[in-house]
Order: C-alpha cells, then structure tokens, then sequence
C-alpha cells in the first residue's frame, strides 16, 4: 500500500512540474494584455515605434517552424516599412526571455532604443546568480560597449542593461521620461497576440497603436480606434485572382510639392506567361499600371527585362498606362484594369487635390504559396544576372523572406484608408 502511495505522490508530482512547465515555457499561442512598466512605454510618446508581445518564448516558439530566423525576419519586415529593426537581445541560453511579456522601442533612426522584459521570478532570480558568478554584464547588469559599422565607419556606443522591479532592461540612449504610475491605474489595452505602436505616420502606415488578435482561424492586426475598413471586392479573392495584386492611392508626403499619383502591381500565376530567360531562369508575369504621363512604380524586372527583350509590351486601357514584361501579362492587365479602378480611380492624380476622405492609400491581396514561388524564382533569376541592380534583389528577397511563413495561410491581404484612417492585415486559414 505504501508503495503505491508513494508510486501516486511521484506521479503527481511529475504532472503537476510537467504541467508547470507545459502552461509556462511550452510554445503555444497565448493572449494577454500590457501592464505596468510595459504599458507605461507603449503610452509614453517617448519613442517612434514600440513592438510589445506577450509570453514571448511561447508565442515566438510557436512560430519557430515557420520562420527560421526570427531577427532576419523582424529586419526584413522593417527594411519594407522603412522602419528601424526591433532590437531584441538574447538572455543568455534563451533567444528571447521566458517572461509574461516583452517590449522592444526605438527611434525612427534607430539610434535610441530600450527593450524591457517582465521575467518570470525564479528564473531572474537564477538568471542575476549566474551573472554575478560568470561575470556576465548580460545578466547581472552594468554596461556593455558594442561596435557598429565597418572599417573606417566604425562606432561605438554603450548599452545598459539593468534590473528593475522584476523587470530586465537594456538601454541604449538617453533614459527615457516615462509618466508616474498611480496606484491601480494602468492604460487600458486589450488583451491580444501583440501590438505594434507607431509614435507618427510612416509611409503608408498611421500613426497608432497595431493590435494582432486571433480570429477562428484567421489572424487580424487592426489600427485600435480606426474606422471600419471596406469590404474587398470579390474580385480579388476570386479563382482566378491574380497571385498578387498591389494598390497605391494618391499620397502626399510631407516634403512633396505635389501628391504621388495611384498605382497598381500585378503579378499573375499563369503557364507560359513571363519571360523565359534560358539559364538565367524566368520572369514572372508582371505588370504595372500608372495615370498617362505619370509614374509612381515601374515594372521591377525593367532593368532586366528591358536589356533582354528590348522594348517591354504597354498599352492603355479604363485611364490606365499599363506597361508587362510580356504579352499576356499585358492582355491580362488590361482586363483587369477596370476592376482595379474601383479600388483606386486613375483620375485627378495630378490635380493637387488631396487624397478624398475614405480613399483607399494602401492595398494588397495575396495568394502566398504561388506568390512565393514566384517572387523566388524572380529572385534566383535576378542573382544570377551580373548586372542586376544589388538593391532590387534585396528587395525581393525581403518579399521573399515575409512571404515564407505565409505559405501555410490560403490568403493574405492588406487593406489602408485615411480621413479616417483605417488599417487591417489578415491572414485566413493559416495552419
């Protein structure tokens, strides 16, 4: 009898640390919402952009088999916004800590950063042990002086990393005045997958706070406090959708004399479309569409494409200049235009008018199986040309690298408006 009570207490016990371990560290996807120092940073207006994400080595973790490399994934994200990199630093074994929740801020140059952790407290307990043993500043805290740049350019500058109330941080700049925290009071944020906060308007994107949530089998990232976004015309989630399909409303950039004109992307998913390119592999089909006599975005393979074929395919059609790298991709483009100008209208783009209230400034539907084959092969193909422009294959592998752990989602779609300004990214029936 003893022997089986003993036998049940040392099975219960192994549940019970299995069980611990399991709701605390096992990667998984888990909701929560920002509290304390955290929330305080989010709502401070002290930095241009802010990435909070709630039990970071769980929700991340779950993502370990779609995405490889989590920083390289997090860059190339930034290099598209033309947004600094989330700076998040290793703690010690761990790529990031095993906490309730993480946020990482910086300045839009990303000279002035701080990423703060709220660490479980045992683990920070053992965690500034082993750093006071080891001598590791990482850990225990101090200053830590890293080199930027290369050769002649290089730069130094001094991290500080500390511990405050439970809380890991490590600083680069001047210490950031956060507003006091009364008793009990707190901002109020939902609970969700994560929020991204942008302190001002950054190309296509409001200034706000971006909140991932999930829904069924759909995850959705909304501008909090937006207007609600239009529905998308069937069109574009159609059959025979284009694989990729990219809308530019008019924009006036603070420093411009006058409003960029609308524009349009087209890459189509069709047999013995593009340009065959022999050893160098294929272009696929593209084609882009500008207001007559204006020209916001040009075909990317143009310096290519234009080399080898000699003069690329244009024609006209519902008020759009339509250039392709082929014939079908033109014909193709053609039909579709007058569909693509229900979301963005040709007209007015030179006028000086500013965008109209409600208007449609940033669009973009995606099959991402076919769209990342395409947009790899494009991308192999362009490596292997020499006098391919370096910076264009960058940006496709960036394209590339986004695309990647999309491929387990049947769509993907971007949708932005101003006056007043809406936001909404969905990923449907992701596995």
């Amino acid at each position: 009898m003893r022997r089986l009570l003993r036998l049940a207490i040392l099975l219960i016990l192994v549940a019970v640390i299995a069980g611990h371990f399991f709701y605390w560290y096992w990667p998984r996807e888990r909701a929560s919402a920002p509290a304390g120092l955290p929330a305080r940073l989010l709502a401070s207006g002290e930095y241009g952009a802010c990435l909070w994400v709630p039990y970071p080595h769980q929700n991340l973790g779950k993502l370990e088999g779609a995405i490889a490399d989590g920083p390289a994934y997090l860059a190339a994200a930034a290099r598209v916004a033309d947004l600094p990199a989330p700076v998040m630093r290793s703690f010690g074994p761990f790529a990031v800590p095993p906490s309730s929740e993480i946020v990482a801020c910086s300045d839009l140059d990303g000279e002035r950063f701080l990423l703060v952790a709220r660490v479980y407290p045992a683990l920070a307990a053992v965690a500034k042990l082993a750093g006071r043993l080891a001598d590791n500043p990482w850990l225990k805290g101090g200053t830590i002086r890293e080199e930027r740049g290369r050769r002649d350019e290089v730069q130094e500058r001094a991290l500080q990393v500390a511990w405050r109330d439970g809380y890991w941080t490590v600083r680069s700049g001047v210490e950031p005045a956060l507003p006091a925290a009364p008793a009990g009071a707190a901002p109020d944020y939902p609970a969700s997958l994560g929020i991204f906060h942008l302190g001002e308007e950054v190309s296509d994107f409001p200034a706000g706070d971006y909140v991932l949530r999930r829904q069924g089998r759909d995850l959705a990232l909304t501008l909090a406090g937006g207007a609600p976004v239009p529905a998308a015309p069937a069109f574009v989630e159609s059959a025979d959708a284009p694989a990729l399909l990219a809308v530019a409303g008019p924009a006036w950039p603070a420093d411009a004399e006058r409003p960029l004109p609308p524009a349009a992307m087209v890459l189509f998913d069709t047999k013995g479309g593009g340009l065959h390119l022999g050893p160098l592999g294929d272009v696929p089909g593209i084609a882009v569409l500008n207001p007559p006599g204006e020209k916001r975005w040009a075909v990317p393979a143009r310096g290519l494409a234009g080399l080898l074929a000699q003069n690329m395919p244009r024609g006209n059609a519902s008020g759009w200049s339509v250039v392709a790298v082929d014939d079908a991709s033109l014909a193709s483009a053609q039909a579709l235009a007058p569909q693509i100008s229900t979301l963005v209208p040709p007209a007015g783009a030179g006028s000086g008018a500013r965008p109209a209230a409600g208007q449609i400034i940033l669009g973009l539907w995606v099959k991402p199986r076919p769209a990342l084959r395409l947009v790899s092969q494009f991308r192999k193909g362009l490596e292997k040309f020499p006098l391919a422009d370096r910076r264009q294959v960058e940006r496709w592998r960036n394209w590339e690298t986004l695309l990647s752990p999309l491929a387990a989602c049947e769509r993907a779609s971007v949708l932005a408006t101003r006056s007043p300004s809406a936001f909404l990214l969905r990923l449907r029936e992701c596995d």
